[in-house]
């Protein structure tokens, strides 16, 4: 797959008719070509960093949870189980590469590429996800029913252990074929079939509940935590200016959506939710970095500084309170606004090495520097 997005695809008249609203059938939303084999898939749930489940007969009855043992495959029938493999683009760079396709969406929305391989007649079975999603077919052919939008009152089965609709009725009916996209809107119910031996990428954007973003009342009291009260940014019809910021008319909605009454205070606990990495324990700091100088020191020794790639950043404008805040794998850092050109440069294409070199004196070389400390930022 390429990281061009199709030429037919127009992401403002997606974001102005679509996003949030109703699914979309995208075809031919990115050229396929091999990204993942089922073979790789498999060996990354052998790995015990690595979060996976194993779904065997359609309707699922049961669930297995990774680290698997290479036997585990070899015994498997020929048809109807799906391996899921989640965060995949964390672990293997031609997945991560998606990523660039969805620019024309913030780029702190993004979640994770999970991607799932099915055989014939395979499927997880009906449910609905709290967070919007991209359904990009690999290899192979699969069908993908949708049916009623769900509520608080829509009855759940967890016996399987997974959380499947008692009743499902379609009312689409998608084939998709490879290099295709579905785009399914939060709370819409889908079934997912495989129609022959498939790969899906399963792109998921975070939508975080009421509560996630501000657990608390204006009293202070715990707030009730609904998950289906949450985030939405469905009058957002502009492509973002810059990939990381958090935009204040997001910023407004998701403040008018809470019990706070702080806009600052809010403003920060947003930025640090939606920045929390996924996984913190990935994260390792083996350099011990004693001070910005240090810092410049080995990079000019030709050691090279790179975003992890399960790093999260994201960054606020306040001009009434002459900040910007910059975030980072739930962490919050002040700037004064004359530096808003510089955190404006501190994202995913950013070449730090550099940055540094030329900003040595200001305070976002010294965010710069923490993160190296936390192991965001890595030197090789």
């Amino acid at each position: 797959m390429s990281t061009k997005h199709y030429p037919k695809f127009n992401p403002k008249d997606f974001l102005t008719n679509t996003w949030q609203k109703k699914p979309k059938l995208i075809k031919e939303f990115l050229p396929y070509n091999e990204l993942i084999s089922p073979n790789e898939l498999a060996g990354l749930a052998c790995e015990d960093f690595v979060e996976s489940r194993l779904i065997e007969e359609n309707p699922p009855h049961k669930i297995r949870h990774g680290p698997f043992k290479e036997e585990v495959f070899k015994k498997l029938p020929n048809e109807n189980w799906t391996l899921l493999v989640q965060s995949v683009d964390l672990y293997d760079r031609r997945v991560r590469m998606i990523k660039d396709s969805f620019s024309f969406l913030p780029s702190w929305r993004l979640d994770d590429i999970m991607v799932s391989y099915a055989t014939a007649e395979a499927g997880v079975g009906p449910h609905f996800d709290h967070y919007d999603v991209f359904l990009i077919q690999g290899e192979g052919r699969r069908k993908w029913q949708l049916g009623q939008f769900c509520d608080p009152n829509t009855k759940i089965d967890n016996s399987s252990g997974l959380d499947l609709l008692r009743n499902f009725s379609p009312t689409e009916e998608f084939v998709l074929e490879e290099g295709d996209a579905l785009y399914i809107p939060p709370h819409m119910s889908h079934n997912g079939t495989s129609i022959s031996n498939s790969l899906c990428y399963s792109v998921g954007f975070r939508a975080p509940s009421a509560f996630e973003m501000y657990p608390h009342d204006k009293e202070g009291n715990v707030g009730s935590d609904n998950p289906f009260r949450r985030f939405k940014n469905i009058n957002d019809s502009e492509v973002p200016s810059y990939d990381c910021e958090i935009a204040n008319r997001d910023l407004r909605e998701a403040f008018n959506s809470s019990d706070s009454c702080d806009y600052e205070g809010f403003c920060r606990s947003f930025g640090a939710f939606v920045t929390q990495p996924r996984y913190k324990e990935i994260f390792s700091a083996d350099q011990q970095i004693d001070s910005l100088k240090h810092l410049l020191h080995l990079i000019d020794t030709e050691m090279k500084i790179n975003l992890h790639p399960a790093s999260r950043i994201a960054f606020c404008e306040l001009e009434k309170q002459g900040l910007v805040l910059f975030f980072n794998d739930g962490r919050t850092y002040p700037v004064d606004l004359e530096e808003i050109d510089l955190v404006r440069k501190m994202n995913h294409t950013c070449c730090y090495k550099s940055f540094i070199d030329n900003n040595h004196t200001s305070s976002c070389a010294k965010i710069l520097l923490d993160m190296v400390r936390f192991g965001s930022l890595e030197l090789s």
